[in-house]
């Protein structure tokens, strides 16, 4: 009888763990996929003009211009450079 029960239990460990790395790789998968997408959607030429306008649209209002201009152009290519990663 014992040992009836104990191979229950273990049947149900292995089909615990088997649904553990089911789940694992589905979200390794999701993540990847959203990634992905986002990386896309920044590295899109609307998305960098947009980012590079915001930037520029905030130098040119500001007190102090030159910084500003400054910032929004190390932006744009801090943008540039991590989406080619």
């Amino acid at each position: 009888m014992k040992n009836l029960f104990l191979q229950r239990e273990l049947h149900q460990v292995e089909v615990s763990k088997q649904r553990y790395h089911i789940a694992q790789r589905r979200t390794d998968h999701t993540f990847g996929r959203a990634k992905m997408n986002a990386r896309l959607l920044a590295a899109s030429p609307a998305a960098l003009l947009t980012f590079f306008g915001i930037g520029a649209y905030k130098g040119a209002t500001t007190d102090n211009p030159p910084s500003r201009r400054r910032q929004a152009v190390v932006t744009f290519l801090r943008t540039i450079v991590l989406n080619a990663i």
